[in-house]
């Protein structure tokens, strides 16, 4: 097919979908990016950028769609800038999410001996119990508003309710709109609410009351700002599997590192002889040793350092080996982290990510260190949207090599 100019409009056959969610089509070989168009879709669609790899269209109608294509539940879904994928069946989201972290990490690191895990999921609405809200008045209506970011702008959806947030949330929300309105102004003011065990906390605090959750029979306070997994049941299972993958023994010693509040450490604590979890955030570790005690967790100790910094002089570091390693960093990753984990040589390492890219990365690095990867899987933490966790184990072999990567069935 000769390719077409940015004027005209052109047949499409979309076969695959991109890490941010739009669709992808060929043209003599050439990827074109198609928004709001999945996997199985014919479509007529116009060229509205051209790269030297790649194009970019927009979508002018659906002729033939996808049996993946479903009607959005959310009335919002159009204008909001919340989700992305609602157009899509959430076995399909599931289905591409993975295949598209598989692609990427079989191109990059060693996967000959890895088990691909089923994804970790959970129910698809009313699943998130965190949410930052927008308060402001319209620039161009003049319109108080709470709600969420538009898609590509700063303007505001108002809501009355989400359909992805929990049921508590969305009764807060209902109960504050009209007294929280009238305080609407020209500058956007930011609102967090948090589902807690104990009650929503951002809009009517509990007088005196201290969020918590509750994970593996223990307690775990929290500070209302500050972070947590947003949906409850997939973190249950995660957790879960990230305790079997450590395959922990009764006289092991772990470290945790980016523990936060001690969602891995102190349920990794029920389970070894030591656990040391390590946070850059001194409130968040003053938390932890608060938990720890609090649920009769004496084998469970914290520390605050830069994880991003030299740490190989700390006492927990230096003085001390471990048969397991946790980490849960945040987008940034934890490369150079991981090139000072090798100094422990830990038996195997459980890595759990926001950010496949950073992950993959960091993978690499620990190959040149002898790890290699042994189990993968995805986590849908955030059905609806582009968003995924993933969890890999890697395993420490004799000595260090890396091996040139498969190639990779699946590339567009």
């Amino acid at each position: 097919m000769k390719n077409p100019s940015t004027h005209s409009s052109t047949s499409l056959t979309v076969e695959g979908l991109t890490h941010d969610g739009r669709g992808v089509a060929k043209i003599d070989g050439k990827a074109v990016f198609v928004d709001q168009a999945i996997p199985g879709d014919r479509i007529e669609a116009r060229i509205t950028r051209q790269h030297s790899k790649y194009d970019e269209a927009t979508l002018l109608e659906i002729t033939t769609p996808s049996k993946d294509r479903v009607e959005p539940f959310c009335p919002h879904y159009q204008t909001c800038g919340g989700c992305q994928l609602q157009h899509m069946s959430v076995a399909a989201q599931q289905f591409w999410k993975t295949e598209n972290f598989l692609t990427r990490l079989t191109q990059s690191v060693n996967s000959e001996n890895c088990t691909i895990c089923e994804p970790i999921s959970a129910s698809d609405r009313g699943y998130r119990r965190r949410a930052r809200l927008g308060l402001a008045i319209g620039k161009k209506d003049k319109v108080a508003k709470l709600g969420f970011r538009q898609k590509e702008s700063n303007e505001l959806v108002d809501i009355e309710s989400c359909p992805i947030l929990s049921a508590p949330l969305n009764q807060a929300i209902q109960k504050h709109r009209p007294i929280l309105l009238e305080q609407a102004s020209r500058n956007y003011k930011e609102l967090t609410l948090v589902e807690a065990d104990n009650g929503v906390f951002g809009l009517n605090e509990p007088s005196g009351s201290q969020p918590f959750y509750k994970l593996n029979g223990l307690k775990l306070n929290f500070p209302q700002d500050g972070f947590i997994q947003v949906n409850r049941q997939v973190n249950v299972q995660m957790v879960e599997q990230a305790l079997e993958w450590l395959e922990l023994q009764p006289e092991h010693r772990v470290l945790d590192l980016f523990c936060g509040v001690g969602n891995f450490t102190l349920p990794i604590a029920q389970h070894v002889h030591q656990v040391t979890g390590i946070e850059g955030v001194a409130e968040l570790v003053e938390y932890a040793s608060d938990n720890a005690d609090q649920n009769g967790l004496e084998n469970a100790n914290f520390h605050k350092a830069d994880l991003f910094d030299d740490f190989r002089s700390k006492p927990w570091f230096k003085k001390q080996s471990y048969q397991r390693i946790l980490l849960d960093p945040g987008r940034q990753g934890a490369f150079e982290i991981c090139k000072q984990l090798s100094h422990l040589k830990a038996e195997i390492i459980v890595y759990v990510s926001c950010n496949a890219a950073t992950l993959i990365r960091d993978i690499k690095e620990l190959e040149a260190y002898g790890y290699q990867l042994s189990q993968a899987c995805m986590i849908d933490m955030f059905p609806h949207t582009t968003h995924t966790e993933v969890m890999v184990q890697l395993r420490k072999t004799k000595k260090a090599k890396i091996r040139k990567p498969k190639r990779d069935i699946f590339k567009f």
